[in-house]
């Protein structure tokens, strides 16, 4: 799909009239160390590939495969390939660090982001300097384990129960972790951590003195974690919704703030009470399921229950995408049309129903504080929503026997390295609060605050002035905080529209 690699990984190996003295300097200095290890990267080589966009062409980039210790503590032990392309540069004045992009997810794909319409951005970063894009271990084509066979299929007659629903995710969830283990795959390798020195492992072979990152969502998870392990390697960091260090579960007050404002916004399409259409179709369900067609599964009938609800609005909210068809579905269901909900009902049984390794293994790894935890438990209480923004997390990762990083790794964190700040104000994977919370932490913080934008293309593409702000940071420009406006989400208003 993506054209054919011309890539072949560059040698590895000592020529005879070197060994005796590397033996010596082994014993001498520790060998087995790590650290020291990996200042041994073997160099890293690109050669042509032909990057097929979805809507821009094709463009010239180059592409290489990294080979890294499966855990960087055991650097003799089996290896892993994470595959990078890099955006040449066209323009700069060659002084500017090479920027790495960090995908989302956590399970995005670097290069997968680029190919749709997000590329206009990327065009314009490297209009400063090489742009890499980075395959994190255990995606696409680094290296990722393979799909499960087992996945949960909710009942459709049936309205979906918590307790039931989370014993039979934490089933599956088990038997996955089991059948991964069976066919060779080491899931302690999928941590945060571990992406984050490959991170250095890609500077080290790439004979750099710093580069810069640019993460979206959990890449900004991952490119903070680069940061507390590896800073003087950084020149720079773009956080683009960031998810901090013990951000990992959500908090669900975030959700019914977000609803609020968006109840405000929805009142110039005819929406006037957004936040008691939610009340009163959650009550309405409470004391008896409904049932909807989904034309979006061929017809298909669903029973709905008040959870059910609660899990699609809680989906619903998370971009502008959904977030423009959530007012309708709930005023239909008011109306006890549930054809709507029945679709994203569907949409988030069939999306909880299975798992793949890393994204499981990432997630559980990053787990939260013992105070994260307590405080998101007591918020669920409050919710309209409950607990259903994280669920089946955290109490999914309970017992599964799966690495936890520990409280080092979730700890606040503090540096000098400079870090501009994106985040959109109808944001609600990861809200401005989170932004908010992490800054006093960073000397040379900078944030650009998006009016508008939610978790979507809008944090993008809302505003030519984005694209421009991110790239004059991470070409060393002085910057200052900024408030930037995008669009308002025109709601849908009808079926027909959709």
């Amino acid at each position: 799909m993506f054209g054919k690699s011309l890539f072949v990984v560059g040698k590895r190996g000592t020529p005879p009239h070197r060994a005796g003295r590397l033996a010596a300097l082994c014993i001498a200095l520790a060998c087995a160390s790590p650290a020291l290890a990996r200042d041994a990267q073997a160099p890293l080589v690109f050669k042509p590939y032909a990057m097929e966009t979805k809507g821009n062409g094709t463009i010239a980039t180059e592409e290489a495969f990294l080979e890294v210790p499966r855990r960087h503590s055991q650097p003799d032990g089996p290896r892993i390939r994470l595959r990078v392309v890099r955006l040449p540069a066209t323009g700069g004045d060659g002084r500017s660090a090479p920027v790495v992009y960090l995908a989302g997810g956590p399970g995005g794909s670097g290069f997968g982001t680029a190919l749709g319409p997000r590329w206009p951005v990327f065009d314009r970063i490297r209009r400063e300097t090489d742009v890499l894009l980075l395959d994190q271990r255990g995606t696409d084509f680094s290296d990722m384990p393979p799909e499960c066979s087992h996945a949960h299929r909710f009942d459709d007659a049936q309205p979906l129960q918590r307790e039931a629903a989370l014993v039979a995710l934490r089933a599956t969830a088990v038997s996955c972790i089991a059948e991964w283990r069976n066919s060779g795959v080491d899931l302690a390798a999928y941590t945060t951590a571990e992406s984050a020195d490959d991170i250095e492992s890609l500077k080290r072979a790439m004979g750099l003195k710093r580069i810069s990152l640019w993460g979206m969502s959990y890449g900004t998870h991952l490119a903070l974690a680069t940061v507390r392990r590896h800073g003087p390697s950084l020149e720079r960091v773009v956080l683009m919704g960031s998810e901090g260090p013990d951000d990992t579960i959500k908090l669900p007050l975030a959700a019914d703030a977000l609803l609020a404002d968006l109840a405000v916004i929805a009142k110039k399409d005819g929406f006037d009470d957004l936040q008691g259409s939610a009340r009163r179709v959650l009550e309405t369900l409470r004391r008896q399921p409904g049932q909807g067609s989904s034309s979006k599964h061929g017809g298909r009938k669903v029973t709905i229950g008040e959870y059910d609800a609660k899990l699609a609005i809680a989906i619903a909210l998370g971009r502008r995408s959904t977030q423009r068809m959530l007012p309708l579905m709930l005023r239909e269901a008011e109306a006890g049309d549930y054809g709507l909900l029945a679709s994203f009902v569907l949409m988030v049984r069939e999306e909880l129903g299975g798992f793949r390794a890393m994204p499981l293994a990432m997630d559980v790894a990053s787990g939260q504080s013992p105070q994260r935890r307590a405080l998101v438990e007591a918020q669920a209480r409050e919710s309209m929503l409950g607990d259903a923004l994280n669920f089946p997390f955290p109490e999914l990762a309970d017992g599964l026997g799966l690495v936890d990083l520990g409280e080092a790794f979730r700890a606040p964190l503090r540096s000098d390295v400079p870090v501009l700040f994106v985040s959109g104000t109808l944001d609600g994977r990861t809200p401005h609060a989170n932004a908010q919370a992490l800054r006093p932490g960073f000397s040379q913080g900078k944030e650009l605050l998006v009016r508008g934008a939610s978790h979507d293309n809008e944090l993008w593409l809302g505003n030519a002035g984005i694209a421009e702000s991110i790239a004059n940071f991470l070409a060393g420009r002085p910057i200052a905080d900024e408030v930037l406006d995008v669009p308002l989400p025109v709601f849908v208003t009808s079926k027909s529209e959709l």
